[in-house]
């Protein structure tokens, strides 16, 4: 274990900076490429899982992938098995990883978040979860189907609900939408809701259009959008976090920068830009030894500088 590469997300301490990204990453599915692959959970610190709900979701109608110049949009639409299968299929085989489990968690209202946080805290019996992200990108049933992540109000209401049900048992990571005027606005109102640590981005809103038969590709219309294309913007938004938060550049809430990652570089500018950790999901599609190869160039990268993970997060700020 290279000691340089540590970091920890309040009480979750990681052997090395790099998280797989939920809705990219699976659950129990990915088990067998982990246990063939040992050094991928070698250079893993943590594994986040796809998307959990209360109940069975079936998803969005197909297609529900298209490759675009860049990057993919995808419109899977939180496709899960419920959170009563999750636990009795694929938590058994999670603790195999040996390394933190963080589930992201979505639900349709405020109350439902919170339902789900608890049920969680106490199906988990063996303690395998170390923490919740929540996913406000899902939609507001109750507001005719808008996003909750654009409503700094109603974000702040789900992470206090989420928070009240878990205390301190579970780190509480909420997972940021770029589709806003102001990212800024919608992590303050996290952290006012308790929040342990902000995690962004999720994907950009985006389409595509079949020019034969005149009509959308997706099945869903819309979908999001990630992959190389989107990291400028993905950078950007943590580097204004942790400029603008004090919070933030006091390392007091952690962030975890995702959004087309697919090198050794890319993962460095996010810390340098003020991740404590990165997440990598579009870039695991293509190259399933991704892991391996930032784990090896960070480590290559620190012994040059005479340097750590947590030295360098933010560096790019300068000493102000």
């Amino acid at each position: 274990m290279n000691k340089s590469l540590g970091v920890k997300i309040k009480n979750i301490t990681l052997k090395a900076p790099l998280l797989t990204s939920s809705g990219t990453s699976g659950s129990r599915d990915e088990i067998n490429l982990l246990q063939n692959r040992k050094q991928v959970l070698e250079s893993l610190g943590a594994f986040v899982t796809k998307g959990v709900s209360i109940h069975k979701s079936l998803g969005n109608p197909d297609p529900r992938i298209v490759e675009v110049r860049s990057g993919i949009l995808n419109s899977i639409g939180l496709q899960n098995k419920g959170v009563t299968r999750f636990f009795e299929e694929d938590v058994p085989e999670l603790r195999k990883y040996g390394i933190p489990i963080i589930v992201n968690i979505s639900a349709a209202t405020i109350s439902e978040f919170g339902e789900l946080a608890g049920i969680i805290k106490t199906k988990d019996k063996y303690n395998v979860i170390s923490g919740l992200e929540i996913n406000v990108s899902c939609p507001n049933i109750k507001k005719g189907g808008a996003a909750f992540g654009s409503d700094p109000v109603l974000v702040e209401q789900i992470v206090k609900e989420v928070k009240t049900k878990v205390k301190d048992s579970l780190c509480v990571i909420t997972k940021l939408s770029p589709n806003v005027t102001d990212i800024t606005q919608i992590a303050k109102a996290a952290i006012n809701g308790g929040t342990d640590a902000l995690s962004m981005i999720n994907t950009l809103k985006g389409m595509a259009i079949d020019i034969d038969n005149m009509k959308p590709v997706l099945g869903n219309q819309t979908g999001g959008l990630s992959g190389p294309c989107i990291k400028p913007v993905g950078l950007y938004m943590v580097y204004e976090c942790f400029r603008s938060i004090p919070e933030c550049k006091r390392k007091e809430i952690p962030i975890i920068g995702i959004g087309g990652i697919s090198n050794f570089n890319d993962a460095m500018e996010y810390i340098l830009a003020g991740a404590t950790a990165i997440g990598i999901g579009t870039q695991w599609f293509i190259n399933n030894r991704i892991f391996e190869e930032i784990h090896k160039g960070l480590t290559k990268y620190l012994d040059k500088k005479k340097e750590t993970i947590s030295n360098l997060i933010g560096k790019a700020h300068g000493n102000k």
